[in-house]
Parts: structure tokens; C-alpha cells; sequence
């Protein structure tokens, strides 16, 4: 049996490009995976804040029971390190119809998935938003 001259140069051009097109191929798969992460723990921190708000909206309810409720909203989620910010700081003292905001910040680099951030353009900083009005009594 003849080899072919042609399929004999071939395979190792084919390894060149191997070589070359893989880590490419690679470094697009990861950062798919890497966004989709970033994009998830941005809506699980936004989903946080809205408990918080919800709780905080409520009559009665403490600026320490917005901080237990997204507590265990971040937690459940995995992310940990964010900071609480709520304004007004009590809502137990905010005239109704008053908007009370809860905004929820952490670094990227606390729920990073690969470790990527360095060689991509992601945020340093993932914030999560939501306000709510304050309710009058039940």
C-alpha cells in the first residue's frame, strides 16, 4: 500500500491548527461560561434586594429585618462579602408612600466562576437594586 504524499503533509498542518484554533476555541467557551455566571449572580443579587425592599416596604418591619432577609437571599445564593446599603436607614420611621431603595454591592472577584476577570472585561463591582413604596397598615 502507497502512502499519499498529500495526506502525509496534511496531518501536520492539521496539528498546527490544532495548536493554534484550540486554545482560541477554548478561551470563547470559557468566557461564555464566565458572562453567564456574572450574568446569573447579577440576578440573584437584584433578586435579593428586591426581598429586602419587600420586606422593608412592610409597616413596621426594622432595617434589621431587611438585613436577615437579604442575608439569607445572598446566602442561599452563594454570594457572600456584599454590602448592604438601605435608604432611609430605618424604614420603620419612613412616612408611607416614602420609596425606601436597598442596593446590594460586592467585587466580582468574591463570586467569580473561572478567575477569568483578569483577562476579560467584566465588572469589578456586581450591584443589585430595587426600591419599594412604604405600605400603610394592614
Amino acid at each position: 500500500m502507497k502512502l499519499n504524499r498529500f495526506n502525509h503533509s496534511r496531518r501536520g498542518s492539521e496539528s498546527a491548527e490544532m495548536i493554534i484554533a484550540l486554545p482560541v476555541v477554548l478561551l470563547v467557551i470559557f468566557a461564555g461560561f464566565e458572562y453567564g455566571w456574572a450574568a446569573l449572580k447579577s440576578i440573584q443579587m437584584d433578586h435579593a434586594a428586591r426581598v429586602g425592599a419587600r420586606v422593608a416596604a412592610l409597616s413596621g418591619s426594622t432595617s434589621a429585618d431587611v438585613e436577615n432577609k437579604v442575608n439569607t437571599a445572598l446566602l442561599n445564593s452563594g454570594i457572600v462579602g456584599a454590602t448592604l446599603t438601605i435608604n432611609p436607614q430605618d424604614p420603620s420611621t419612613a412616612p408611607l408612600g416614602t420609596p425606601i431603595t436597598v442596593l446590594i454591592e460586592t467585587n466580582y472577584s468574591n463570586v467569580q466562576l473561572l478567575g477569568l476577570s483578569r483577562m476579560m472585561p467584566l465588572p469589578a463591582v456586581l450591584k443589585g437594586r430595587a426600591s419599594m413604596v412604604k405600605e400603610p397598615e394592614p
